[in-house]
């Protein structure tokens, strides 16, 4: 929800923002404008004095140009602007142009303009407005300066007009003020009103969702029962089928469990009474036999004895337990059904009863796969997996290729020290004649005698120092070099004992 208002927060100010700049800047822009209406009609109303007199100056004492002089000397002390009249040719030292209306006077001269206006900031940072509007003879004005040797429509000189921005612009900056509350208020009230309306509408509704998630997570499953008529309701409807299919898939699951456990003691029961008659058998099928009956004791014995546990009335009742036991039947049942797959496979490709069918294989997509796979090991074990993998399709038997990197990885957890870490890389080796895929895998484990890397590919055969602390039935490196070899590549093994070991394959490309 805070994510939602922080969103719409930022999308009103985004859209307000640069609407109020704009707007502050018409408004600038219309105290201008307004200004220069003023000083306009301050000039018609002299111009209309002016004209008045000049047609009236039999009621005008002494001279017309008297009353301009004391209008102006009037707006000097009573109103909030000044103006003053300057002529082209001086009779009157005062009416002599400022700065300012000398600028004004050529501006209009030379560009034909018809006023000038600017603004002016004083030293005390007043800021004024100053208008300056041509005074052009007519026939009225000729009476009195004949002399001068004007002619009807010379240019006479100029009006110009002075009075301060301040008033405006405190009125400018209160209207702003105001607006700017009024904006204030007007965005919480959307953004509180959005806000409200989300909630109502989703947020609520998802809330009970994620309850009823939670719920179905720790294994209780409760009814959602939206009613929107929307699309929520439908999605409210979709979660408490799945969450009810769900519940009868674990009650079939828990069913196919307990019958595959009774199969499996069967199996194991059976191979208990085949073992009694293997006793002529060779070395080699012996030692076969006493690893895997090994191998096979410690996943068995952990299977019956959650079995029975499962049998009893108090388990039964605790759900924790439940699951804890299920969790470990099917743990120990994968390891049964991983050795017995490396059994199948390694007899399978002694016999040459495995067709290969190449097929295109994302080298990146394949590691990234097996690796998550082995999350849970990695997890156990802490440890740290650093992948350094070229982007490479290859040409290769998608189940047993996707077997050998199986093996090999797995064998780098296994024998991994905890807290260590293992890296994989994978490059592409291009050479004048031919051109390869090339896999490392480097644990910083036990590592290998010098000894015994040259039996490693060797069925049946494992380090001394692996016997003695990891199980295992030495089928994985030969099923792995075997498969290699099926695709014509290379692997070998380097190792330092008791530091690290790798392990590289390279596959051809072509």
């Amino acid at each position: 929800m805070s994510k939602i208002i922080l969103i719409i927060f930022i999308v009103v100010v985004v859209i307000s923002v640069p609407a109020i700049l704009m707007l502050i800047q018409n408004q600038k822009k219309v105290v201008q404008e307004q200004a220069h209406i003023r000083a306009q009609a301050i000039y018609q109303m002299i111009v209309v004095t002016r004209q008045w007199v000049a047609d009236n100056r039999d009621m005008v004492e002494p001279v017309p140009a008297v009353v301009t002089k004391e209008l102006a000397r009037y707006a000097d002390h009573m109103a909030t602007f000044k103006f003053h009249i300057t002529s082209d040719k001086l009779v009157n030292p005062e009416n002599a142009p400022t700065s300012f209306e000398k600028i004004a006077s050529r501006e209009i001269q030379q560009k034909k303009l018809k006023e000038y206006a600017d603004i002016y900031i004083d030293d005390n940072n007043n800021k004024f407005y100053r208008y300056a509007a041509p005074l052009f003879i007519n026939q009225s004005c000729l009476t009195c300066h004949y002399e001068q040797d004007y002619r009807v429509d010379d240019f006479r000189g100029l009006i110009s007009i002075t009075f301060p921005l301040d008033e405006m612009e405190q009125s400018l900056a209160s209207n702003n003020k105001i607006m700017s509350y009024a904006v204030i208020i007007g965005i919480l009230v959307i953004i509180a009103s959005i806000s409200f309306s989300i909630y109502i509408m989703i947020i609520r509704h998802l809330t009970t969702l994620q309850k009823a998630s939670d719920s179905l997570r720790l294994g209780d499953r409760i009814e959602t029962n939206i009613k929107t008529n929307d699309e929520i309701e439908t999605l409210s409807l979709a979660f408490d089928q799945m969450s009810l299919q769900i519940a009868n898939n674990e009650e079939i699951l828990k069913n196919n469990l307990q019958q595959a456990v009774s199969k499996y003691i069967d199996l194991v029961k059976e191979l208990e009474q085949k073992n009694e008659t293997l006793d002529s058998l060779n070395k080699l099928k012996s030692d076969l036999l006493d690893s895997i009956a090994h191998e096979i004791r410690t996943p068995l014995t952990k299977i019956l004895s959650y079995s029975e546990l499962l049998q009893d009335d108090r388990i039964l009742e605790k759900e924790e337990m439940r699951d804890k036991f299920a969790s470990a039947l099917k743990h120990n049942v994968n390891v049964l059904k991983n050795m017995f797959n490396d059994i199948i496979t390694l007899s399978r490709l002694e016999h040459d009863q495995h067709t290969y069918h190449p097929i295109p294989v994302h080298i990146e997509s394949l590691i990234d796969d097996l690796v998550n796979g082995a999350e849970i090991d990695i997890q156990n074990k802490n440890l740290k997996i650093e992948l350094n993998i070229e982007p490479c399709t290859v040409f290769v038997d998608g189940e047993t290729f996707t077997i050998a990197l199986s093996n090999i990885i797995s064998n780098a957890i296994k024998y991994s020290k905890e807290n260590g870490s293992i890296e994989i890389n994978g490059y592409i080796n291009k050479n004048a004649d031919t051109s390869s895929y090339t896999l490392t895998f480097k644990d910083y484990g036990i590592g290998v005698c010098k000894d015994d890397i040259s039996k490693l590919f060797e069925r049946f055969h494992r380090g001394e120092n692996a016997k003695k602390e990891y199980p295992g039935t030495g089928l994985g490196l030969s099923i792995v070099a075997r498969i290699i070899k099926a695709h014509k590549g290379v692997i070998t093994i380097d190792s330092e004992l008791n530091k690290w070991t790798i392990v590289t394959i390279a596959i051809p490309l072509q």
